[in-house]
């Protein structure tokens, strides 16, 4: 039996359909393929820079494919951590309390 959906779920569904990116690049890119342009683009954001300022399409991306946003996320996290253990201090960033 399908599900009902209520008028947010059937306005999130509408606003996926009309407005989820469709950057050829993006659809395109593979987080396995391309797991050294994640990773650079983490270490960037986890050193205080904004996703928004190098790649506005990615962030833009990662607004509607949760699971993506997700991985990055949490990629930035774990950098950030490392950065943290290594007394590395970025602008925009506090170091964990312990």
């Amino acid at each position: 039996m399908a599900k009902q959906l209520d008028g947010g779920e059937l306005g999130r569904l509408f606003d996926f359909i009309v407005n989820a990116p469709a950057d050829e690049t993006l659809i395109k890119m593979d987080c396995n393929d391309c797991c050294e342009k994640i990773t650079r683009l983490a270490e960037q954001v986890a050193s205080g820079a904004d996703l928004d300022d190098i790649l506005p399409e990615m962030k833009r991306f990662m607004a509607y494919w949760g699971d993506c946003r997700e991985e990055f996320e949490a990629l930035v996290a774990v950098i950030e951590r490392e950065m943290a253990l290594e007394g590395i201090e970025a602008p925009g960033r506090q170091a964990p309390q312990d």
